[in-house]
C-alpha cells in the first residue's frame, strides 16, 4: 500500500508527466556482467519510482553470486547513500553520473555539491568506463528479443514471477551457447 503512495506521488512531481497520474507498470532493476550479459541479480517492482531504492538489494544479490570490483549505473542510481554504500562498506568502485538537484540558487548559479563523493565523482568522471553502462541496455534487448516484449501476466504477483522467469531463461541461453558463437564486449 505504501509502495502506491510513493509510485503515485513521484509520478506525480515528475516533470515529464505533467499533471497527471502515470499507471503503476512492471520495473525491473537488474545488474549483470558486461563481458557475458548474464544477470546477476535483479527486483522487479511497480513504476514509476526511483532506481536507487532498489539498489542495495540488487547489489547484494550481485554480490552473492559474482564478485566484482566495479558498479556502474546510470544517474537514477546516484546518491551519496549509494556511493557509501559501494565504497566504504563493500569496497567497491561505483560510478554514477553525477546530477546537479534541486532549484538554483537566487543569483543564478547551480548548487553546489556538498557530499564528497559525489564531489569527486563531479571533478574526475571516467567516461570512458562508463561507456560500459550501455551493456545492461543489449542485455535487456536481448531478453526482449529472444523472449517478447509484452507480458502475458495481468496480476502483479503473476507479472513479477514473469519478468523473474524471463531473467532466468536469459541466463540460461547464455551458458547453454557454445563459447565461439556469442560475442563478448570488450571490457
Amino acid at each position: 500500500m505504501e509502495t502506491r503512495h510513493v509510485s503515485r506521488h513521484y509520478a506525480r512531481r515528475s516533470w515529464r508527466h505533467g499533471s497527471h497520474y502515470k499507471r503503476a507498470f512492471p520495473k525491473l532493476s537488474a545488474l549483470c556482467d558486461v563481458g557475458s550479459h548474464v544477470v546477476l541479480g535483479g527486483h522487479v517492482d511497480r513504476g514509476p519510482k526511483p532506481d536507487v531504492v532498489e539498489f542495495p538489494e540488487v547489489l547484494a544479490q550481485s554480490l552473492a553470486r559474482h564478485a566484482f570490483r566495479t558498479v556502474i549505473g546510470d544517474a537514477g542510481y546516484e546518491s551519496e547513500r549509494a556511493h557509501v554504500l559501494c565504497r566504504e562498506e563493500l569496497g567497491l568502485e561505483s560510478i554514477f553520473p553525477t546530477t546537479v538537484r534541486g532549484k538554483k540558487r537566487k543569483d543564478g548559479s547551480p548548487r553546489v555539491l556538498r557530499s564528497p563523493w559525489r564531489k569527486r565523482l563531479k571533478r574526475w568522471f571516467p567516461r570512458r568506463r562508463y561507456g560500459q553502462r550501455w551493456q545492461i541496455e543489449t542485455v535487456f534487448s536481448m531478453i526482449k528479443r529472444n523472449l517478447g516484449s509484452a507480458l502475458r501476466a495481468r496480476k502483479p504477483w503473476s507479472l513479477n514471477r514473469e519478468v523473474i522467469l524471463r531473467m532466468i531463461v536469459h541466463n540460461l541461453m547464455i551458458l547453454r551457447r557454445p563459447e565461439a558463437s556469442f560475442q563478448r564486449s570488450r571490457t
